[in-house]
């Protein structure tokens, strides 16, 4: 029989982890379906978020995931602290806009050719993956097409392109944009429509592997703040509304979207890393509307041991590609730091 216990052990799983009907008959304690679908509903009735999803090239099962509110966080424990060292390499990405007529797709599409060659095989981005609807005065002459069908759908071509890629991402405010509109999840839609991306959930998002942690954050401050105060403006955003118990279990490592500008430094212990965006920042609208930044994103490789970063690498890799052809050279700019020699 299902106990209280059973469903508050499922509900605090699901906010972690997707599940299938055999993971949750295991928490639940149980091999009645019909006791599932009983538990099931009774989420339903609490107005808990419950995300249903089934991924293409994967599992043909239902997978489960509670949404949760977007300042509550999106914890996935993939690993935790161990005395070996391990070398972790990924993409750092944010701002795509799949839908805006001021997306750059050869700087895309160049950039994570880049990625591939260097051998990175997972992608996490920032948030504003599709360029969402509404968002201010004029947007909807600034559209490919506008519905969050055939902008996911945009995005979904695009991504699988690169197929040896593995994008996780969060919703950035364009992104949130259709879910404040009418309830839409672009992510969760893009997610079963490609195989190589995972959708993090909304506006945030903390993924801890090998004992660290990397924050996906989506910023909220301005962007003429952000050019001349980086630092400053990512922990704003970061720091505001914490509690003391969030203040003792800060992340090691922070991506950050929104900005469209290009940072990498340390600031109270932690590793801030800005990437820009994939929007032409040249043309007179979007100078007027601060869009302006670096297109490209950061390769970040790290060492870790006992749940401290004692080596952290990255490299920008900005392709020399807008619209049009213009060369194969790419700007990199590397920073290295290494904890042993500090």
């Amino acid at each position: 029989m299902v106990t209280k216990n059973n469903i508050t052990s499922l509900i605090n799983k699901l906010k972690n982890y997707k599940l299938d009907i055999n993971d949750m008959k295991k928490i639940l304690n149980t091999t009645n379906d019909i006791e599932i679908q009983s538990v099931l509903d009774k989420l339903l009735d609490m107005n808990i978020d419950l995300n249903v999803s089934t991924p293409k090239g994967r599992s043909r099962k239902l997978l489960y995931h509670i949404n949760i509110l977007p300042q509550n966080g999106n914890i996935y424990h993939i690993s935790g602290v161990d005395n070996k060292y391990r070398t972790v390499k990924f993409g750092a990405i944010s701002d795509i806009h799949f839908a805006s007529k001021f997306h750059l797709p050869k700087t895309f599409f160049s950039t994570m050719k880049q990625f591939e060659d260097i051998g990175v095989k997972k992608v996490y981005i920032a948030g504003d993956i599709v360029d969402g609807n509404k968002i201010y005065r004029g947007h909807l002459e600034n559209l490919i097409c506008t519905s969050v069908e055939n902008q996911t759908d945009m995005a979904a071509k695009a991504l699988s392109r690169h197929p040896n890629l593995d994008f996780m991402a969060i919703a950035g405010n364009h992104d949130y944009s259709f879910t404040k509109e009418n309830g839409a999840k672009p992510l969760a839609i893009l997610e079963q429509k490609i195989d190589n991306f995972t959708n993090l959930g909304d506006l945030r998002a903390d993924i801890t592997y090998h004992g660290i942690t990397l924050r996906l954050l989506h910023g909220g401050s301005g962007r003429a703040y952000a050019r001349s105060y980086p630092s400053q403006t990512y922990l704003r955003d970061y720091f505001s509304g914490l509690n003391l118990q969030d203040m003792t279990n800060l992340p090691h490592l922070m991506l950050l979207g929104h900005y469209h500008t290009l940072y990498v430094g340390k600031d109270h212990g932690i590793w801030i890393v800005q990437p820009g965006s994939f929007q032409d920042g040249d043309n007179e609208y979007c100078v007027r509307k601060g869009l302006t930044g670096p297109n490209g994103g950061f390769y970040v490789e790290y060492k870790c041991k006992d749940g401290n970063i004692d080596q952290f690498k990255t490299e920008y890799i900005e392709p020399s590609i807008r619209q049009t052809e213009r060369g194969n050279a790419f700007k990199k700019t590397t920073i290295n730091y290494d904890r042993k020699q500090k």
